[in-house]
């Protein structure tokens, strides 16, 4: 296992590289690849160094409408994987935090495409907010376009976390026409947002905040074990330091939707914890299980919602579910045109 150093030790200058990414020339739908030399303090300060294991790495912007979303990739010592992996982050989230996720795919040969949605990371838009989620779904349609270039006739899974597991699940709901459009690999859902912990007794809060503010502070802890991470969170200067209203109205319009679809084809490896107090397992877990009759759901109990960033017993026990339940090296599905 490719161990990773300790994070958020050294100098990083995020206002240096977020300024130098917003300014890349690109027109909409193109990659424009960036000086790998810029991420030297960016890859030290989150531990994404992963040419000492022999990996290669890539950087660039895709042009959004007006936005500029990061991407990068992680190819595996050899630069031949039995596949590649698209990695959707969760909220407040970025590419910086999910080494340990990129690590161990790295392990199993599989590519990584990683981004930082709209607002989040080091890519332009007001931070931490939308006013609906399709916003998310056009920036993933793009990425996942040039995802399909990148991975040609291999496999391509799909790893969402919590905001980004509701973003996986709503771009296929849109896309699947026929049971041929599917994804080429597997799809995995970590602690999969639908709706928050709590929510019948916090709706009436934001009900309350909606119409007196445009955010409410933020309390940066986050809902895990490991104070390796926790410690990160509080220093890592790309977190956003409020909730916009704005997001909550979004999630709200989005999972009113999503919780009526039809029941889908798609067969998605869905892991939870009960330690759960960031989404609902009580209330989500069901939800899951009527629209995907095909899938799978895995529960690790003392896992907590981070699921990425858990102590090294959870995420061995993640791991080990994960490979007993996929194949990383089959291509399923269709490619379609681009």
């Amino acid at each position: 296992m490719i161990e990773l150093a300790k994070r958020g030790q050294c100098v990083f200058d995020d206002a240096a590289l977020i300024h130098g990414l917003a300014a890349s020339p690109v027109d909409e739908g193109t990659w424009c690849e960036i000086d790998p030399s810029l991420f030297e303090q960016y890859n030290g300060y989150y531990s994404l160094g992963f040419e000492h294991a022999g990996a290669t790495r890539s950087y660039g912007v895709v042009a959004v409408g007006q936005e500029r979303i990061f991407v990068q990739t992680f190819r595996p010592a050899g630069n031949e994987p039995v596949a590649w992996a698209l990695v959707c982050h969760g909220y407040y989230d970025h590419m910086g935090l999910y080494g340990h996720l990129v690590a161990e795919l790295l392990e199993r040969n599989i590519a990584v495409v990683g981004f930082d949605q709209i607002g989040h990371g080091l890519s332009t838009g007001p931070q931490a907010t939308i006013s609906d989620f399709q916003r998310y779904i056009e920036v993933l349609g793009v990425v996942h376009k040039l995802s399909k270039r990148l991975s040609v006739d291999l496999p391509l899974h799909w790893f969402g976390q919590s905001m980004g597991g509701a973003l996986t699940m709503e771009y296929w709901q849109q896309k699947q026409l026929t049971e041929l459009n599917r994804p080429t690999g597997e799809m995995v859902l970590l602690a999969p947002l639908v709706r928050p912990y709590a929510w019948i007794s916090m709706r009436w809060v934001f009900e309350l905040a909606k119409r007196m503010v445009e955010s409410r502070p933020r309390d940066v802890s986050t809902n895990i074990d490991n104070p390796e991470f926790v410690a990160l969170l509080g220093r890592d200067p790309l977190q956003a330091q409020t909730l916009p209203v704005a997001w909550v109205n979004a999630m709200v319009n989005w999972f009113s939707r999503f919780e009526s679809l039809a029941p889908s084809f798609l067969e998605p490896k869905i892991l939870h914890g009960y330690g759960d107090r960031t989404v609902s397992y009580r209330h989500n877990l069901p939800v899951l299980e009527r629209i995907y009759p095909q899938g799978q759901i895995h529960i690790i109990p003392p896992a907590r919602h981070h699921l990425v960033n858990e102590t090294p017993a959870i995420q061995a026990a993640i791991w080990q579910r994960l490979d007993q339940a996929c194949d990383w090296i089959t291509y399923r599905g269709e490619t379609h045109g681009l």
